[in-house]
């Protein structure tokens, strides 16, 4: 129950990135621009992951007990990590977002050329 719930909270924070997307940016002009809107946010979610999963394996290490060299572990906290996972989902917010946009941009076009088609 509490996964649904938090699935429909991030429905609603997507809505709330897409209408501040949509306030400063207009809708995309093609859907080659669409896509690569949505794939540079892809990209970004993926950067954001892979240095928390880097962050992950060095927790791991020292769970282990492996040595893990000082400078790492200054760098690697819990907190910090709890950092880079809300940088994840912020990230995976945004691609959810232009692809909402995507299909808004779709819509509009096409309501756009009927109406010229009459």
């Amino acid at each position: 129950m509490a996964m649904n719930e938090l699935i429909k909270e991030v429905e609603q924070i997507t809505q709330a990135e897409l209408n501040r997307a949509n306030a400063s940016f207009p809708l995309f002009n093609s859907k080659h621009e669409g896509y690569a809107v949505i794939k540079e946010e892809l990209e970004e979610t993926r950067e954001a992951l892979d240095t928390l999963e880097s962050s992950i394996a060095v927790l791991w290490d020292d769970v282990r007990g492996k040595d893990v060299p000082g400078f790492i572990a200054d760098f690697n906290t819990t907190e910090e990590m709890h950092a880079q996972a809300v940088a994840v989902a912020a990230e995976a917010i945004q691609t959810a977002a232009m692809i909402l946009k995507y299909d808004m941009s779709l819509s509009d076009k096409a309501e756009s050329e009927g109406m010229n088609n009459e």
